[in-house]
């Protein structure tokens, strides 16, 4: 019942927009869960603009299950995420410029890091020019947030890692995923993180996580990740 009366009011409202000549959004639903067992978490979910990282707005999860929506209004690009004591947020982003009607995007799920050694860390919202190291505005926001939690976590050491899809030859693409780990890992250094606490490793197109057949296999194997090597309590 209640999900009829959702459906009947999304519809209704999405008519009204247009019909009024509103902007259409779009609205994210999902759920704040554990990476490594699934479990719900008690999150704030932020969403900011990109590239500027400026902050559009705060939702919260439910504690009971973890669900969370939010709306996203057309005409930018967003980048959104949660946050919870003792987790680093896998991000996810959004592009809702040419968004031309009202839309739903269901099982947008949010996976938290737990700060633990040998924890795996997706930096999603990092994205480079082409095929090529150069780092693009849109991942200053993202690598701001890395840095703020190695200053927080003053023990933790890390390896970058850089990874690719198969086009290209692999020596290449070997040098280009170490490229781009080794500009991830100047960035931190810029910006505060001692280099001993950092090693990076390019794996070229060694360590796929999707198919390469389609963009959309291809976009989540180029990807960077970060792995804690050993972390110890804060002081």
């Amino acid at each position: 019942m209640k999900l009829n009366i959702l459906i009947i009011f999304t519809t209704l409202l999405s008519l009204f927009a247009h019909s009024q000549g509103v902007d259409p959004v779009v609205l994210i639903s999902g759920k704040v869960v554990n990476e490594r067992n699934m479990k719900p978490i008690a999150a704030k979910v932020i969403y900011e603009i990109l590239p500027d990282g400026k902050l559009a707005g705060i939702a919260r999860s439910n504690p009971l299950n973890g669900s969370y929506k939010i709306i996203l209004p057309r005409g930018k690009k967003y980048g959104y995420y949660a946050i919870a004591e003792g987790y680093y947020s896998i991000t996810r982003h959004l592009d809702v410029t040419k968004l031309d009607k009202y839309e739903e995007i269901d099982e947008q799920n949010l996976f938290m890091a737990p700060v633990e050694k040998d924890q795996v860390i997706t930096l999603n919202n990092v994205f480079f020019k082409g095929r090529t190291a150069e780092l693009l505005p849109e991942s200053y926001p993202e690598l701001n947030r890395f840095v703020k939690f190695l200053k927080e976590n003053k023990k933790a050491y890390i390896l970058v890692t850089g990874h690719t899809d198969n086009q290209g030859d692999p020596k290449e693409l070997e040098k280009l995923s170490l490229e781009r780990a080794q500009k991830i890992a100047d960035y931190l250094i810029k910006h505060g993180i001692k280099e001993k606490r950092i090693s990076v490793k390019g794996y070229g197109s060694s360590r796929p996580i999707s198919f390469n057949k389609d963009p959309e296999g291809r976009a989540r194997n180029n990807r960077i990740e970060v792995i804690i090597v050993s972390i110890g309590k804060k002081k």
